[in-house]
This record gives structure tokens, C-alpha cells and sequence, in this order.
């Protein structure tokens, strides 16, 4: 087996705020392989945003991690400084693009002195021969070519006021992948967008993703999207991975009654007519998070065991793994929700 390209152990995160102490990551451990597709779903609030900004070294200053290591291609990246991450990781060897593309382009600035900033910045890093002006523009022109935009040539010339929504994440996309960096943090990138130009933007991801042979860890709520892009899955609830394995394994055959409520919440799963489920209650705040199993309390099938006993994560069969005790004691179950 391969060395990975990342690997998470034990990941613990914490958040100081007005004297208060909330775990926003508690042991996270996972793998990431090169060219692999890594989707991390679950509700809003769960600790997927902060899990990728973890990666990146770009935490708040309240953020505080006191144990776990991030290791990104032999190297543990919380023993790096920052002035090492902006040097030889972020926007190097690791690149994020957000939901929102908008926030994260100067609108005072043409896209092709965006571009070419970031450019030069890397030949600057890596030491490398400076190139003519007229040389990282037409560098700039071909990322935009290969993210599908047309007349790359007038269109780099253009403010981000002057592209749609869809236009700037492919702009963001082409920024992230300008260094053909190793792994890419995808956040939301298509929940802003509709369902065409997000079907665009998916087909891009993976045909860059063949091409640069690079890994993906994307952050979504929409299991119909992961179902469409991950190699592998992992389910987050309050910080927490509650069920990890390969998509068709996790999808086709939950362990984890989260897993299995948030697939029965999907449209295409009900007849026409029929109501969706909707889990009941909501995920807990972090200065709040109740004992034992944090999803008990609107657990159905939960036990007095369940709310004393906080579950490990625990391989159930070949390379699929959950965090359920009814599940590690039992065996297979199938959770009726509906």
C-alpha cells in the first residue's frame, strides 16, 4: 500500500471564546491517497470548514489544538510556522476554494493582475527565473482555457464584477490549480450555484483531477454530489467522524443511524408525494455538546448506554468504519426512519 498523501491522527481542536472552551474537532484520524477523491458530509456545524482551515493553517486565533498530527507528504504541518506554510504549502502544494468565490477575488483588481500575482509569487518561492509580464499573463490565459472560459484572452482583462457566479468559481478553480498543486480543499464550491452550472463545475474538477493527478477533499452537505465524485466518504457529526469507507459502501449500506437519516432526507430516494424526513432537533452547540454519544438525544434507536458512553470509531467490515455502539455490539442493522 502506498504511503498517503495525507494522513490526520487524532485531530483535536479547540475553540477559547468568552472563557469557554468548545471542542470543535475531537480526534479526527483519517487518510487521503494521491489522486483520490475524499467527500466529508454531514449538517452544518459539524467541523467540516473547520477540519479543511485546519489543513491550511488558516484558523482563527482562538483556534487551539493540543494534540493530533496533520501529515502531508512525510512532514506534520502543525509543526511548521506560517511563514513556512505561505512559503512552501498554501497555494503550493495545497490550495482551497470556498463557497463564495466572490469573497475571496478583489474586486478592485483585474482577474489577470490577480492571476499573475500569484503566479509570480510561486516563481519567487521556488526560486525559479522571472518571467516577462507578457509571459504570466499568457500562462494565466491557458488555466483560464483549461477551466472551460471562453475568450481567455479578452476575459482575463475583465473585473470579477464582470463574470457570473459559475465564471468566478472556474477563476478561483484555475488560481488553486495554477502551481498543479498536490491536494485540493474544495468547500461548498457549488452550493451557490445552480444545478447546471454545478454539474459544469463538477465534470472540471474531475478532469483536472485526471489530468494533475491531484487529491480532492471535498466538503459538502449534498450526498447526491458526493455520491457522483468521492472514491471515499466521511460522515462528521459535532466534531466527530461518525461512519468512513469507500461511497458506494457507505451510501449503498450505512452502519451509523446519522448516515442512514441523512440519505432518507434525500428527494430521490421517495416516491412522489411521499414526505422526506427530517431529523429531528438539531446538532448541539459546542459549549453544549451532551454526554456520551453526541447524537443520542435525537437518536430514535439510542440506549441508556449511549448516553454515558462516548462510541470510538471502529472498522465494522473491510475498510468501512463507524461510530455507533448499537452497531459494534449488534452487527449489521438497518435503521428504519421512515
Amino acid at each position: 500500500m502506498n504511503e498517503p498523501l495525507l494522513e490526520v491522527n487524532s485531530l483535536t481542536l479547540d475553540y477559547h471564546l468568552a472563557g469557554k472552551k468548545m471542542r470543535a474537532l475531537d480526534k479526527v484520524s483519517f487518510n487521503l491517497e494521491k489522486g483520490q477523491v475524499m467527500g466529508v458530509a454531514g449538517e452544518s456545524g459539524c467541523g467540516k470548514s473547520t477540519m479543511g482551515l485546519a489543513i491550511m493553517g488558516l484558523l482563527p486565533e482562538i483556534a487551539r489544538i493540543p494534540r493530533g498530527e496533520i501529515i502531508f507528504q512525510g512532514d506534520d504541518l502543525l509543526r511548521k510556522s506560517p511563514g513556512e506554510m505561505d512559503k512552501n504549502i498554501r497555494g503550493q502544494k495545497i490550495s482551497m476554494i470556498f463557497q463564495n468565490p466572490q469573497n475571496a477575488l478583489n474586486p478592485v483588481f483585474k482577474i489577470g493582475t490577480q492571476m499573475t500575482d500569484i503566479l509570480r509569487f510561486q516563481e519567487i518561492n521556488k526560486k525559479e527565473k522571472k518571467s516577462s509580464r507578457k509571459k504570466l499573463y499568457e500562462m494565466a490565459v491557458t488555466q483560464l482555457r483549461e477551466t472551460g472560459i471562453s475568450d481567455p484572452g479578452e476575459r482575463i482583462y475583465n473585473y470579477p464584477f464582470e463574470f457570473s457566479g459559475g465564471m468566478k468559481q472556474r477563476v478561483m478553480i484555475a488560481m488553486a490549480l495554477s502551481s498543479q498543486t498536490s491536494l485540493l480543499i474544495a468547500d461548498e464550491p457549488t452550493t451557490a450555484l445552480d444545478l447546471t452550472i454545478e454539474a459544469q463545475i463538477l465534470e472540471l474538477l474531475m478532469k483536472l483531477r485526471s489530468k494533475y493527478d491531484t487529491s480532492i477533499l471535498y466538503i459538502s452537505h449534498n450526498l447526491g454530489v458526493l455520491s457522483q465524485i468521492s472514491d471515499r466518504i466521511m460522515i462528521m457529526y459535532a466534531g466527530r467522524i461518525f461512519e468512513m469507507g469507500p461511497t458506494s459502501t457507505v451510501l449503498g449500506s450505512p452502519r451509523h443511524p446519522y448516515s442512514s437519516a441523512l440519505l432518507e432526507s434525500l428527494p430521490g430516494r421517495h416516491t412522489k408525494g411521499k414526505r422526506l424526513l427530517s431529523i429531528p432537533g438539531h446538532v448541539p452547540s459546542l459549549d453544549q455538546l451532551p454526554p456520551g454519544c453526541s447524537f443520542h438525544p435525537r437518536c430514535p434507536f439510542a440506549e441508556d448506554e449511549c448516553s454515558t458512553r462516548v462510541p470510538d470509531l471502529e472498522m465494522v467490515s473491510s475498510d468501512h468504519w463507524s461510530a455507533c455502539l448499537l452497531d459494534q455490539r449488534r452487527g449489521r442493522q438497518k435503521w428504519k426512519w421512515t
